[in-house]
């Protein structure tokens, strides 16, 4: 299961990538910065949102999921100590220190 996680993972996140470097770049002139160009449409400068904007932000939330998921069953998988604390069989007696004469 964790690995058919991982491998769909890695999968959506070459997705995502491509699906980014394959919209439209909306409004990227100075022009448009201070209002100035294509600002006069019906939704602002930077349009409607269209099929590859709506497919980002689904296969990005689904992304986030299987992270999160993934995350989960490795943290409860993985119980083993890697920590483990000696257990202390005998008791060093020392000496008792003298006293500190105070003046």
């Amino acid at each position: 299961m964790i690995i058919i996680l991982t491998i769909l993972c890695v999968i959506s996140a070459v997705i995502i990538i491509a699906i980014v470097l394959l919209q439209q770049g909306k409004g990227s002139d100075l022009g448009s910065a201070f209002g100035g160009g294509s600002s006069n449409s019906m939704f602002g400068a930077l349009g409607p949102s269209n099929f590859l904007g709506k497919l980002t932000y689904v296969i990005v939330a689904l992304w986030l999921i299987m992270s999160f998921l993934l995350a989960f069953l490795l943290k409860n998988e993985n119980t083993e100590n890697i920590f483990e604390l000696p257990v202390i069989e005998e008791v060093i007696e020392e000496e008792p220190l003298e006293e500190i004469p105070v003046e």
